[in-house]
């Protein structure tokens, strides 16, 4: 790869800080180690309104980079439109989308520019993910429409041989439906084109929309197997709020890319499904009723219970 020599970044990398401020440092300085000194990168990190003056921490941190520059937000703006502030800032010829908790274990960046510069109607990549332990994890998932949910994985791979499977041995690029979000590789043009993330998802299924949007116009999203990244995913079953936010943004992400048909084939066959198993599982007694009282509107979503930092946190 060829040294940039323009004023404008090569790589935005857009990084989401919430209460991970150690896990923040540690994840910009891996990428640092593994991206060559001759590349142009700049790192926007927005804090979401963190804890303990985290925010104001991370301006402290990074006061005397010329790479870096930290974005605060006076209230918890979630996953999506806390990365579309970052994005707002970002002026690079590619978008990376990084988790905090995020660690690079070899230079990923030459690569994915590479590909991607030979396939102009890839508008995004993502690469192999592996947990704390070094072992492989699901980095890529089929869109889960009708068909997912009815008949379940291993009928849909029967049914559509042009899905990939999720746990495929892979060792070429290979088009996917879409890849987990933890890392997202963006062609800019291609993420302006599409809308980038939309706000009104605060968790959860950014990438399926994502990459649905990018597939309507005509663009493809491609795994590469032959990269990987540590991705140190923080453990939240069990946690009821959670649970219902991902029904929440799972239904409106199917009602607003799929239709209303299948918005509604699938809530039924959800209903169904939790009625079936409510007397055996708590979990699914708390969804059903959830969903029976119009749980799947955006006015539930924990974006609206959100407050804003107390006046000793801010600027």
């Amino acid at each position: 790869m060829e040294k940039t020599t323009s004023a404008k970044p090569l790589v935005s990398v857009i990084i989401l800080n919430y209460n991970t401020f150690q896990l923040t440092l540690d994840c910009v300085a891996s990428i640092k180690k593994y991206t060559p000194h001759d590349f142009s990168v700049e790192y926007i990190i927005v804090d979401n309104a963190s804890a303990n003056n985290e925010g104001v921490s991370l301006e402290n941190t990074f006061q005397n980079t010329n790479d870096c520059k930290v974005v605060r937000s006076q209230i918890n703006l979630g996953f999506g439109a806390g990365n579309l502030l970052g994005a707002q800032e970002a002026s690079g010829n590619y978008f990376a989308f990084i988790n905090s908790d995020v660690l690079f274990i070899e230079n990923c960046f030459s690569e994915m520019i590479s590909f991607m510069k030979s396939r102009t109607d890839v508008g995004l990549c993502g690469i192999q993910i592996l947990n704390g332990e070094g072992k492989k994890t699901i980095s890529h998932r089929p869109f889960e429409g009708v068909r997912y949910k009815i008949l379940g994985r291993k009928l849909l791979y029967k049914t559509d041989s042009k899905i990939v499977k999720i746990n495929a041995e892979l060792n070429a690029p290979t088009q996917v439906d879409f890849v987990i979000g933890s890392f997202l590789f963006f062609n800019a043009n291609a993420y302006r084109e599409c809308g980038g993330f939309d706000p009104n998802i605060f968790l959860y299924y950014e990438e399926f929309d994502l990459c649905y949007r990018l597939k309507n116009l005509g663009y493809k999203t491609v795994f590469l197997p032959i990269l990987s990244y540590i991705h140190l995913e923080g453990k939240s079953a069990g946690n009821r709020l959670l649970e219902k936010e991902h029904l929440i943004s799972y239904l409106y992400v199917v009602r607003k890319n799929l239709g209303y048909f299948k918005f509604w084939t699938i809530k039924n066959f959800l209903l169904f499904t939790y009625f079936y198993k409510a007397p055996f599982k708590p979990k699914y007694r708390v969804l059903l009723n959830f969903l029976l009282f119009r749980g799947e509107s955006l006015s539930h979503s924990l974006r609206h219970s959100q407050k804003q930092l107390e006046k000793t946190d801010k600027i």
